[in-house]
This record gives structure tokens, C-alpha cells and sequence, in this order.
């Protein structure tokens, strides 16, 4: 091993990588404990909220046994790679999950329009279903080898194929097509909104995309030009930020949305059934924005409908 790859192995960079990982992950849960309980536990049982679910409480699971892998226990190689095969595929999920997130929400945003639904799904197909082979072949090249301090935890990894950088390199492709396409409906949507939530939204969505686009770089980039043992350096700081960012998304939709509804009737409680997460058009969001006020049937028997050049009107009964 090289002088500074030694080095940096003293520096123990992939477990305090780990740990700060880990504090980010507890962190953002702290801080949006109170929004989920509001509006995800409140319908478990919807679509949304089980994806919500699924990407806020995985990656619990899976950085803790990278921190127990690297930190908390001494193994043998035999016992690194059963543990590393069970770690990858919770990453991989993982990460497939929080992307399925991002294409429903771009979705959503184009209001289900079939040309955007076809280029999504042929996205997804493209990168989900390779990197899932890919994934594969990937653990069964891994060899781990003794560490050179055998009462010190942590797995020292000899040899991994490269082919884990073409899955990375698709996720880049998958991340930018999201990223254009609500690039093109957001310079759309604020040519005629002037509603500080829209323009919160797709400002959000872009910063959150070119994050997650510059780990994934990064990502195809480390394992290329770093040592051996940081190859896997970013593999879970990618899976944190792809979980933190999306379960904001989430959370940012179903809060305006609620939010929205209970504009529409002041002092009523939303209905259970929107009360949930749901990704399928932003378009009910953007009326209320947009000036539109809804009677309650005690006020209006008609329905009529007003509407002039600066803003619309709509009386429903």
C-alpha cells in the first residue's frame, strides 16, 4: 500500500463518513418528526405514505450495519461479504425507492401526460432493471482479505469489479432526464404563477435534483481515481441523501396540499382521504394558488364560473 493510502487509511475518512451519515439521518428525522406524524401516520395505509415509510425507515437499517461492519465489531472475511451482499441490495432498494419518488413527483408535476409517463418509465426501465443485475455481479466479485490488524473492526476489502460504475452512470442518466423535465414544466408553470409556493417548489425540487446528481458523480468518479479501500466511499452518503431529500419532497407535497384544502373551507378538517400522501397532479394545489375560492353550499346554489384577464373565480356548490 502506498504511503498515502496508509495515511489515509489512519485517518479513518469511510467510518467518520459513516458517522456523520448516520447524525445527518437522525437529524432530519428530529427535525420533521411533527410533519410526519401530521400527514403521513395519519392514512399508513396510502401509496404515498408507504413509500414514505419505506424510504425514511430503510436506511436505518442499512447504515447501521455499515457502521457495524466498519466500527463496532471485528469479522473475518467470510463474515464481511455475507454482510456487504445484505447491505448492498438494502442500498440498491433503497435508492430504486427514493428514484420512484422523484419520477412520480416529476409525473405529478406534468399532470400525468402520457408523452412524460412513456419517457419516465422507459428511464426507470433502463436504469432500475441493470442495476439490479449489475448489483449482482457485483457482490459476487467482491473478495475481502484479513485486515492487517486483526483486534481492529472493519472489513478491508482486496478486490470489486468495476462494473458497479455503469449502474451509477445510468442512475446519472435517470437524474438528469428528471431533472430537464422539471426544468421545462417549471419555466412553464412560473410564466404564468406567480404563487411563492410553485416557485418554492420547483426551486426545492431543481437544488434537490443537482445534489443528488453531484453524489452520483461523485460516485462514478471515486472509485475511479481514489485507493482501493475508498472505492465504496459515497455509497452511503448517497443512500442518506436520497432518503432525506425525497422524504422532503413528500413531505412539501402532502403539507401544501392539506394546507390547500383546508383554505378551500376554513375550520373544516381535511378529508382523511387527500389528507395523505398522493403524487397525481399538482393542479388542485396551483387553483387555490391562483385565486380561486370555493363557496359552501350555505353561500351558493349555482354553479358559475367568473374569469377575467388578472384571475379566475369559481362558485361549486
Amino acid at each position: 500500500m502506498a504511503e498515502w493510502e496508509r495515511r489515509l487509511a489512519d485517518l479513518r475518512l469511510v467510518p467518520s463518513t459513516l458517522v456523520a451519515c448516520t447524525t445527518l439521518l437522525v437529524y432530519d428525522h428530529l427535525c420533521t418528526l411533527d410533519q410526519e406524524v401530521a400527514y403521513v401516520w395519519s392514512n399508513p395505509l396510502g401509496g404515498g405514505s408507504i413509500l414514505f415509510v419505506l424510504n425514511r425507515y430503510l436506511p436505518y437499517v442499512d447504515t447501521l450495519m455499515s457502521l457495524n461492519m466498519n466500527i463496532l465489531s471485528v469479522h473475518n472475511p467470510e463474515s464481511c461479504l455475507k454482510q456487504n451482499t445484505i447491505l448492498t441490495w438494502f442500498i440498491v432498494s433503497g435508492i430504486i425507492i427514493s428514484e420512484i419518488i422523484l419520477v412520480l413527483r416529476t409525473y405529478a408535476l406534468w399532470g400525468r401526460r402520457r408523452l412524460i409517463t412513456v419517457i419516465l418509465c422507459c428511464s426507470s426501465t433502463v436504469t432500475f432493471i441493470p442495476a439490479i443485475v449489475i448489483a449482482h455481479y457485483e457482490i459476487k466479485s467482491l473478495k475481502y482479505i484479513p485486515t492487517p490488524y486483526p483486534d481492529r473492526p472493519g472489513c478491508k476489502l482486496g478486490y470489486a469489479s468495476p462494473i458497479i460504475l455503469i449502474a451509477y452512470i445510468l442512475l446519472v442518466v435517470s437524474e438528469t432526464t428528471v431533472a430537464v423535465l422539471t426544468g421545462i414544466q417549471g419555466y412553464r408553470s412560473l410564466r404564468h404563477s406567480s404563487s411563492p409556493w410553485v416557485k418554492q417548489m420547483y426551486k426545492d425540487g431543481l437544488l434537490f435534483y443537482l445534489y443528488l446528481l453531484v453524489i452520483s458523480v461523485a460516485n462514478v468518479l471515486v472509485p475511479v481515481f481514489a485507493p482501493r479501500p475508498l472505492a465504496n466511499w459515497l455509497a452511503t452518503p448517497q443512500r442518506v441523501l436520497h432518503s432525506v431529500l425525497c422524504n422532503r419532497v413528500l413531505l412539501q407535497i402532502v403539507r401544501q396540499r392539506t394546507g390547500s384544502m383546508t383554505a378551500r373551507r376554513p375550520g373544516a378538517v381535511p378529508d382523511q382521504g387527500h389528507s395523505g400522501l398522493t403524487l397525481t397532479s399538482f393542479a388542485e394545489s396551483e387553483e387555490v394558488d391562483t385565486n380561486i375560492t370555493i363557496i359552501c353550499p350555505s353561500d351558493v346554489n349555482v354553479d358559475h364560473v367568473a374569469s377575467s384577464s388578472s384571475h379566475s373565480t369559481r362558485y361549486i356548490r
